[in-house]
């Protein structure tokens, strides 16, 4: 009997399979982002209580509608290798009223790159996850935006947070 159940485990051992995969990284240089220290903010410049139509601050720097005289768009900085980089941002940004805390605006964000840091007004659209690629080992993101018209809206400054990713693909 125990001849039998030695010879049925050589069996079972000889119906196992095994298989490999290769596994391998690529390591590219540090990617970073970072905001302009000039392009620092997005401003939409003073605004009034009852504009009549959408408040546009245009990411080229081009036709802004709506907005007040003193504007801003931001800029973000991408560094690291050239190679493909995927781009994730908020579909809104809540602007807040600072005092009170209970009134609020909401922005959507249009983002804009290209692969020199003078070339904002003929820059590309770009969508939060699409891929942008570092040339010369780096890439510029501007970022403005829109207002929807304001009717009766609470005076007061409002401020939110634009929040930005970047990832290797």
């Amino acid at each position: 009997m125990t001849l039998g159940l030695v010879a049925g485990l050589g069996f079972a051992a000889n119906a196992q399979k095994a298989a490999t995969a290769d596994a391998s990284a690529t390591v590219l240089a540090d990617l970073t982002i970072t905001l302009d220290v000039t392009q620092d903010e997005i401003a939409f410049g003073n605004l009034s209580a009852n504009t009549p139509g959408a408040i546009v601050l245009d990411a080229n720097g081009i036709t802004n509608v709506n907005t007040g005289s003193v504007t801003n768009v931001a800029r973000f900085d991408l560094g690291g290798a050239n190679s493909a980089v995927t781009v994730s941002y908020d579909a809104t940004v809540t602007l807040t009223e600072t005092i009170d805390g209970t009134e609020i605006m909401v922005m959507t964000p249009e983002v804009v790159g290209a692969a020199v840091n003078t070339a904002q007004a003929t820059a590309v659209a770009v969508t939060s996850g699409n891929t942008v690629t570092l040339v010369d080992n780096v890439y510029f993101l501007w970022v403005g935006g829109t207002i929807p018209v304001l009717t009766n809206q609470a005076t007061g400054t409002y401020a939110g947070i634009f929040n930005i990713s970047v990832e290797y693909n």
